[in-house]
């Protein structure tokens, strides 16, 4: 027999509904209470109608195909039944006074509930009874509703640390996705607060490039200014006398040796700017800048630097090269930058080219704008060695006159450079100095003619009291 749930699980709410309405209302209803505590006691009992969800009692057996004891058992059934004898609950039932209250189905029910529960009826019998008594006791029901809650808690105490242990790793996923989330957003920020920084300074750059140029402009323009009362001439770019720029290169990559040798002999002179570069942020501007081999060696060392030339195929070499240089004169492009804005001022085989007034005058704008502390180098020849005073030197038909080392020295001493020094250096081929014979005669000799062909004078900037 199939039993449907559903339609029982209906049926014994409404059941359940409707003895607590009665139960409420009989407790409000003091005067209809009943005292009869036999009668009380039976009606708790008082079963559900649910006999007919219920299967039968004795199992139906299932016969093998073929079989005619199943029929046979089927119709012997109901006679045995007939002919079986009164149980003691039907013999108490035809009794005249106490089978009207055995008979009731009440009790029927009560025994009915007792005989289905597991064990024996006796036994079932008692413990209903004794829970329909204890239940009459004001607060017991509660307290058996409390004792199973109790029984339940471990259970439920497990199931809610569970829930706890499953929500914290899922809060913990959650942070861990939001972490990855909120990392990924600020290196995206980063990066591109840094792309801004880098296009900001780019910007800056060119500004301030063509605010020198600007400002070169102005001073060129200032200095070929006519005399106060004639009209102005608008100012013209002056023809440099000598080599063409291009042939000039040519010339300088000829005489003056590769880019390799050249790099190999102005490294030394890093260590004079090297320390300076950890103190400042200001650049290091080179003078007469020519192919641009120092100003990639300091690059190459993270120190700031700039150059300037005159000749326009110099500084494209610069320019190519990925090297801050400017097209100008170097001293009006030193009159129009601000005083202490360069950690330190070079010149390579410039001061020589210059007349004495330019020269002087290139040294004081030095000593304005290298700030305190700065370093400023000068190289030209050396004309203490004979061959490069005499012969070498006129090579370079742009060269003026040579410059002795006590007058460079001097000239830096004089207007306000201290701890000025001299430093001789690049001595000819050691294979043309003289052998033999005595050393007071060759000693001298090799000095002046085969001895340092340059020098540098090197003045700091007096630091500020």
């Amino acid at each position: 027999m199939t039993i449907d749930l559903k339609e029982l699980k209906k049926t014994i709410v409404a059941e359940v509904n409707r003895r607590e309405y009665e139960r409420v209302a009989a407790s409000l209803d003091d005067s209809s209470a009943s005292t009869r505590l036999p009668n009380d006691l039976v009606r708790s009992f008082d079963l559900v109608q649910v006999e007919s969800y219920l299967p039968s009692r004795h199992e139906e057996v299932v016969a093998e195909p073929g079989s005619a004891a199943p029929a046979a058992q089927a119709s012997a059934q109901p006679s045995a039944e007939n002919n079986a004898a009164p149980s003691l609950y039907r013999r108490l039932r035809n009794l005249p006074v106490i089978g009207k209250y055995i008979g009731h189905y009440r009790v029927m029910h009560l025994l009915t509930r007792a005989r289905q529960r597991p064990g024996s009826l006796p036994k079932n019998l008692i413990l209903l009874l004794g829970r329909g008594v204890a239940y009459r006791i004001p607060g017991m029901r509660r307290l058996a509703h409390f004792a199973i809650g109790i029984r339940h808690v471990p259970a439920r105490m497990n199931a809610a640390e569970y829930h706890l242990a499953d929500n914290d790793t899922r809060l913990r996923n959650v942070g861990l996705q939001l972490q990855d989330q909120v990392n990924q957003s600020l290196y995206t920020q980063a990066l591109a607060i840094e792309q801004n920084e880098q296009a900001l300074a780019n910007r800056l750059k060119r500004l301030e490039q063509r605010q020198r140029e600007l400002a070169l402009m102005l001073a060129q323009a200032q200095s070929q200014a006519q005399v106060p009362g004639q009209a102005v001439v608008p100012a013209q770019r002056q023809v440099e006398p000598g080599m063409p720029h291009e042939l000039y290169l040519e010339f300088e990559a000829e005489f003056r040796g590769s880019r390799e040798l050249i790099r190999e002999r102005l490294s030394a002179n890093l260590r004079f700017f090297s320390d300076n570069a950890k103190r400042f942020s200001e650049p290091v501007m080179d003078i007469g800048c020519g192919r641009g081999e120092w100003l990639q060696l300091l690059k190459e060392a993270d120190i700031p630097a700039m150059g300037v030339d005159s000749n326009t195929a110099m500084i494209q070499c610069c320019t190519d090269a990925g090297l801050e240089a400017y097209v100008g004169d170097a001293l009006q492009y030193m009159k129009s930058l601000p005083a202490n804005s360069l950690a330190g001022l070079t010149a390579f085989h410039i001061i020589e080219h210059v007349p004495l007034d330019v020269l002087i005058e290139i040294i004081d704008e030095a000593k304005r704008v290298v700030r305190p502390g700065g370093v400023v180098l000068l190289e030209t020849p050396n004309p203490e060695n004979l061959i490069v005073g005499a012969c070498n030197f006129y090579v370079d038909p742009t060269h003026r006159n040579p410059l002795p080392p006590a007058l460079v020295a001097f000239l830096l001493r004089a207007r306000g450079f201290e701890r000025v020094e001299v430093d001789r250096r690049h001595p000819a081929d050691p294979s043309l100095l003289l052998q033999g014979g005595e050393e007071t005669l060759t000693g001298p000799l090799n000095r002046l003619l085969f001895g340092a062909q340059d020098y540098a004078a090197i003045g700091y900037a007096p630091e500020q009291d």
